[in-house]
């Protein structure tokens, strides 16, 4: 009994301690949301090659409608971020980017018509977490089955999409034009 009251205060004194929180350095922010961005599009990439496989454009639509928000959900629930894709020419109206994120569109459009090297915006918020804004490429020739121009697009597929996304914009890209962004909360203290 006598050992039990010597443990209290210590309890107590423990317990009054404000926990400080590890603030991850720019470098760290910026490579977890790369991690994460990296292992959502490898994921999506999967099912849209699958599908692609199986039966072709209009196969993979349904990928992109129905299970691509899952999929960055479930990393972003996996590594305890928030993340959504966005972009200027959406063909989820939902997804369009505004204010910050269309600026963000507009600078890295800019960077690559300049020559220069993309790096992921960074933006440090109040609470002690971040936003990283990172570019999204039309990287293969098989993007452009669905998001290309009039030649690219099969006319079978691009009937699918508009009776899936009525109001497209999401078409006239040419291999290595910049599709979108990345939006990426990153919580304080998150480490890679």
């Amino acid at each position: 009994m006598k050992a039990i009251l010597l443990l209290i205060p210590l309890l107590f004194s423990a317990c009054g301690k404000p926990t400080e929180v590890r603030k991850s350095t720019p470098e760290e922010t910026t490579e977890i949301a790369r991690a994460a961005a990296q292992e959502a599009f490898q994921s999506l990439s999967a099912e849209l090659t699958k599908a692609m496989a199986d039966g072709g454009p209009v196969s993979a639509i349904p990928v992109c409608s129905e299970k691509a928000g899952s999929i960055i959900q479930q990393v972003a629930a996996k590594r305890k971020l928030e993340m959504i894709r966005l972009s200027d020419k959406p063909r989820n109206a939902a997804q369009q980017a505004k204010g910050a994120d269309f600026e963000a569109i507009e600078s890295f459009r800019n960077t690559l018509k300049n020559g220069g090297e993309m790096k992921p915006q960074l933006e440090s918020l109040d609470d002690g977490s971040a936003l990283v804004r990172a570019p999204i490429m039309i990287s293969a020739p098989l993007c452009l089955q669905c998001h290309g121009g009039e030649k690219d697009i099969a006319s079978e597929t691009r009937k699918a999409v508009l009776g899936i996304y009525p109001a497209d914009k999401a078409t006239g890209y040419q291999l290595n034009d910049l599709r979108g962004i990345w939006k990426i909360k990153v919580p304080a203290g998150a480490v890679p």
